[in-house]
């Protein structure tokens, strides 16, 4: 078990009904989860916590800064009464793990809370993952950068030498040094390191992009922009 699950998971319940706090933030407490409760999203610190919980019943509460969470690795479970389905689509789209009506399944709640902790916990392993091999790579000299960035697509020591205006054998003490200091014992690993490397910065992008372009309007516009349309409805 790794640290960060070895002790009660945090859910953050963010619920401007006191009542309705209380009594949610209760019956997750009895399955085991530990609970911070607030009155609004923005008594909390951004991106902080494993699982944020959000209730968007109110007066024209907006989902942009929710939206923004995913991107930032907090995994996101929306709750309301009634949603256009225009709605609950761009949530999903941006990330959020699911959209439940009230009032609440215990069943469903439990399920959504524990998908969105293990999304945090895969996310959290994956950016750690990434961290570690950025800082092997950050070893690399400026010369070894350039060496490692032609044979990892498929320069022969030869073809790289004359790229650069280096000898053969300076190739190889550089393509040595460079297996030593990330750690691996073979051209192909070191392919298999910096495909991961590029895939996974890609992809961090991807979620920050995805998480500023997806401001959406106050429930209360998106409903009069959405008026006839299908509701998501308890």
């Amino acid at each position: 078990m790794t640290p960060s699950t070895a002790g009660p998971r945090t859910v953050q319940l963010v619920e401007s009904d006191d009542k309705e706090r209380q009594a949610l933030q209760q019956l997750l407490e009895l399955a085991g989860l530990r609970v911070e409760g607030f009155a609004s999203l923005s008594d909390r610190a951004p991106g902080s916590g494993e699982c944020l919980l959000w209730s968007i019943d109110g007066p024209g509460p907006k989902l942009d800064e929710v939206l923004q969470e995913t991107s930032k690795g907090t995994s996101v479970v929306l709750v309301a009464r009634a949603l256009p389905l225009a709605v609950v689509v761009r949530a999903v789209k941006a990330g959020v793990v699911d959209v439940l009506c009230k009032p609440l399944d215990m069943e469903e709640l439990r399920r959504a809370v524990e998908q969105a902790l293990a999304r945090t916990e895969t996310e959290r392993l994956h950016r750690a993952r990434l961290l570690e091999l950025q800082q092997r790579l950050a070893r690399l000299t400026i010369r070894e950068q350039e060496v490692f960035q032609r044979l990892i697509h498929g320069q022969l020591n030869k073809q790289v030498g004359a790229e650069l205006g280096i000898t053969e054998r300076t190739v190889k003490a550089h393509r040595a040094s460079i297996l030593r200091k990330v750690a691996v014992g073979s051209m192909a690993e070191l392919v298999r390191i910096a495909t991961t490397v590029e895939c996974g910065c890609q992809r961090l992008v991807e979620r920050t992009v995805t998480g500023e372009n997806h401001t959406v309007r106050s429930i209360d516009e998106s409903e009069d922009a959405s008026a006839g349309a299908t509701k998501v409805s308890g």
